[in-house]
């Protein structure tokens, strides 16, 4: 399922996200994270887990020789810019076998007052995810989140972002490309903070 994945990604057109219009953010996103000098520092939460600890099996996905529960993790955050007028998160695997990575969750046009997403708002049909958001369909090709589940007994890396964002709302829809919100990100990011996290089998 993992090659099926990739091959509609290709399809979707999106492998030159992080090679090219993403990989400012993605790859170099500790140089976004962060507020004015004085301000409290822009920095996530996920699930109380510490930078490069293992994502538990409850966030892991349940398909792909993985057994996990799929359910995303709560995110909490803080010191978002004055500036801000709405916040976008991004999941994404760095490490995997395809160019430009792969996307496992894509949320924008949060509310900026937003603090947190409960534990599986990432499941659309779960209603927890704050009114108005958008979640876009990941590279598993489902809505929502999609947790980490590397090919063979590979171990990746998994970024947790959060993007803080100059425009109030961006103009997607559930169905937009993940190339297309991307591009809107990067246009409009004032910072981020982000979590490295890791899972192998």
């Amino acid at each position: 399922m993992f090659q099926q994945a990739q091959d509609r990604a290709m399809k979707n057109g999106k492998r030159f996200l992080c090679s090219a219009t993403f990989a400012l953010l993605c790859v170099s996103a500790p140089e976004l994270t962060g507020s004015a000098t004085g301000a409290e520092a822009f920095q996530v939460n996920v699930a109380g887990l510490k930078a490069n600890e293992v994502v538990p099996a409850k966030f892991v996905y349940n398909h792909s020789g993985c057994s996990g529960e799929n359910i995303s993790p709560e995110m909490s955050w803080s010191g978002v810019p004055a500036s801000a007028k709405s916040l976008a998160i991004v999941v994404w695997d760095q490490d995997a076998p395809v160019s430009g990575g792969f996307y496992h969750w894509v949320i924008v046009n949060l509310p900026v007052e937003t603090k947190k997403l409960l534990e599986g708002a990432g499941t659309v049909s779960s209603h927890k995810a704050p009114g108005g958001s958008i979640q876009l369909v990941n590279d598993w090709g489902e809505p929502g989140y999609g947790g980490p589940c590397p090919p063979g007994n590979s171990r990746h890396r998994y970024h947790f972002i959060v993007y803080a964002l100059s425009a109030q709302q961006l103009e997607l829809t559930a169905r937009s490309k993940i190339s297309e919100a991307t591009a809107a990100i990067k246009k409009n990011t004032v910072a981020s903070a982000e979590l490295v996290l890791v899972y192998g089998r």
